[in-house]
């Protein structure tokens, strides 16, 4: 490759570099809307909702216990298990960029996925979007048992002059182009020091190319 196509420096280099994004990866096409981390799913509530249920009737001895010891266990297993099936995710679109909150406090963001109390959203335009850069960012690790992963950001600085910092999480290259080209498109500047876009175009692991160490393995 002999272009770096991952340091975008305006809206017009984006726009003459989507054919070579596509070049890169031909089945490339962005997506209507974009949605990064933890959102609630049905899925993963119907698949909590019945690991408790069997977990309740195993405790309570299937049957052998009164019923409503097995509805208070029952009851505490999916105050547990709903709040950890979903956090803050954000979303972005042509327009702009939705972020979506929840509470600290296991309760309160139970009664949020039930829309008992509203969650917080924070809206962004991203024609307010001044600049944007891709970051992987690696966490000090002082022992060799400590697996927590690193972080990829995606740091906006607001026209108001505003700072926050988006969790990517495990974008793949089609989410994270989307994202970069929906930006650039609104004429933020954007860039991508690391080569992130590069990276995960040509499917390498964030994770050992930035512990070189780790690559051998």
């Amino acid at each position: 490759m002999t272009k770096n196509l991952t340091n975008v420096e305006s809206v017009h280099i984006m726009k003459d570099a989507l054919n070579e994004i596509k070049t890169i990866s031909p089945d490339f096409s962005p997506t209507k809307k974009q949605t990064v981390g933890n959102k609630p799913h049905i899925l993963s509530l119907v698949l909590g909702t019945i690991f408790v249920v069997f977990l309740a009737l195993f405790v309570t001895g299937f049957g052998y216990q009164p019923w409503w010891v097995f509805a208070i266990v029952l009851i505490l297993g999916l105050g547990i298990t709903f709040p950890a099936c979903f956090n803050q995710y954000w979303s972005v679109d042509k327009k702009q960029i939705t972020i979506t909150s929840y509470s600290n406090n296991d309760f309160k963001k139970l009664a949020q996925l039930f829309n008992l109390t509203s969650k917080d959203q924070t809206i962004i335009n991203l024609s307010n979007v001044q600049e944007a850069a891709i970051v992987y960012r690696k966490i000090v690790r002082l022992s060799p048992f400590n697996f927590n992963p690193d972080h990829l950001l995606l740091g906006i600085t607001t026209k108001d002059g505003k700072e926050i910092d988006l969790d990517l999480g495990n974008i793949d290259y089609q989410g994270l182009a989307t994202i970069t080209l929906y930006l650039s498109e609104a004429g933020a500047k954007v860039s991508d020091q690391q080569g992130i876009l590069r990276l995960l175009s040509e499917k390498q692991n964030l994770f050992k190319h930035f512990h070189k160490k780790w690559a051998s393995l």
